[in-house]
């Protein structure tokens, strides 16, 4: 098959079956002889934060020298952005020639896996074939019954912030979240732990107590907020300063969450020097989180998809120097998100709000966004390179973009703000 035909076969397939199990993914990990067991792996799961705490793991041990095998989603351009060793993805060539044979057995067993649990299966016998050192691994949707929880015994697991999402799958209320979360807890291995509230924290504690899992919690009183310097956030944690590449105070946390999971790396049998973890976290990248794409007029592309990711970005905006009046924001929202809350928050963060309707399955009724932008005082947009280009092109350097909402149209807005460059050299080149 070639690169095209499994990708489109992929892609074509249910992403995720809330109540699978693990007894698919135990079966063709066996047929495949265990490709899980041969990596050492660092398991990450949570409601936010827990891509950055991937990259965050990824840059720093590269630093230190290891071969990383780094599995994320969702993608933001490439279909390949998900499955990379050392930061290249992988080749189009690998992914139909294991692909081909992953299907080969698939279709030989009758067996009906689902999109996350065959791509799961890929990146293992990928990360296998390329002899990585280290593995980190994130959750796709929950814990307990993710694909990715076939792996029986990583080196620690790490749990980022949780929040009310995916209610429908893991439960409404956050016990039932932290609940499904702490699923990826094996017992007698360590878990990190991000500051989460109270009652998360009972959930997971006593998960990790009923199996004699050793926990590191982040201690917020060794987390200092320092001055920034230049473009970075800048903190103390347990007394080691650190210029961080990812903007936002939530960002220190996730950083201080991945400095706990390094301590437990170094605890067996890693090498990772403090030098290498502040040379991680000042040159990591993860992109549509905060990012800023230019500086005069400021553009900031964010993926935010929750009610707590979007309080992470107001919050970041109330500590810049950017006026209410200065900043506009164009939001795009899946219906199955508290897209309301989530208005709610920009719109008090906006002195222009937009809402963009990104084509997506899930995309918000025609009527519903109508009504939302006469409820919230949006305008709405239809052709988002043409918005853009329109707000740049009368901004200036007090002025700031913030496109935000959703990771599943952060491609589409990057490429709107090239076009509006591009259309600007042009009219420049024009007179």
């Amino acid at each position: 098959m070639t690169y095209e035909e499994i990708v489109n076969r992929l892609t074509g397939t249910e992403f995720f079956s809330a109540f699978a199990g693990l007894y698919r993914m135990h079966t063709m990990l066996r047929h495949f002889d265990n490709p899980q067991d041969a990596i050492p792996c660092v398991h990450v799961a949570g409601t936010n934060g827990k891509g950055s705490v991937c990259a965050i793991l990824d840059s720093v041990l590269r630093r230190a020298g290891y071969r990383v095998g780094l599995f994320t989603s969702p993608y933001l351009t490439d279909f390949r952005e998900r499955i990379r060793v050392n930061g290249e993805m992988i080749s189009k060539d690998d992914l139909a020639r294991i692909g081909t044979m992953m299907y080969e057995y698939v279709d030989s067993s009758y067996m009906s896996a689902n999109q996350f649990e065959l791509l799961t299966i890929l990146a293992l016998l990928y990360f296998r074939e390329q002899k990585c050192d280290v593995l980190v691994l994130e959750t796709g949707l929950g814990g307990t019954f993710d694909p990715t929880n076939a792996v029986a015994a990583p080196i620690c697991s790490v749990i980022t912030n949780i929040g009310l999402d995916h209610c429908k799958v893991l439960g409404d209320t956050i016990a039932k979240i932290a609940a499904a979360k702490a699923g990826i807890i094996k017992r007698e291995r360590d878990v990190c732990v991000y500051p989460v509230v109270r009652e998360a924290e009972d959930v997971i504690t006593q998960v990790a107590l009923s199996k004699n899992a050793p926990i590191h919690m982040v201690d917020t009183d060794e987390l200092k907020q320092l001055e920034p310097i230049a473009d970075f956030e800048h903190f103390s944690y347990r007394g080691q300063e650190y210029m961080l590449a990812l903007r936002g105070k939530h960002q220190q946390y996730n950083a201080a969450t991945a400095c706990e999971a390094i301590r437990v790396l170094n605890k067996n049998g890693f090498y990772i020097s403090d030098a290498d973890v502040a040379d991680g976290l000042r040159i990591v990248s993860w992109p549509a989180r905060l990012e800023r794409l230019c500086a005069r007029p400021a553009v900031f592309l964010d993926g935010g998809h929750n009610p707590q990711c979007i309080r992470a970005v107001t919050e970041y905006f109330r500590g810049t120097e950017y006026k209410k009046e200065n900043i506009t924001i164009i939001a795009g929202m899946v219906r199955d998100k508290d897209y309301r809350a989530m208005l709610s928050d920009l719109r008090d963060l906006a002195g222009t709000l937009y809402f963009y309707r990104f084509d997506n399955k899930r995309a918000i009724d025609d009527a519903e966004v109508d009504a939302l932008c006469e409820e919230f005082s949006m305008t709405r947009i239809t052709n988002l390179p043409d918005a853009v280009d329109s707000i740049l092109s009368a901004a200036t350097g007090k002025n700031v973009l913030l496109i935000t909402g959703s990771l599943y149209f952060s491609s589409e807005a990057r490429e709107a703000v090239t076009e509006h460059f591009r259309r600007k050299q042009e009219r420049k080149k024009n007179g």
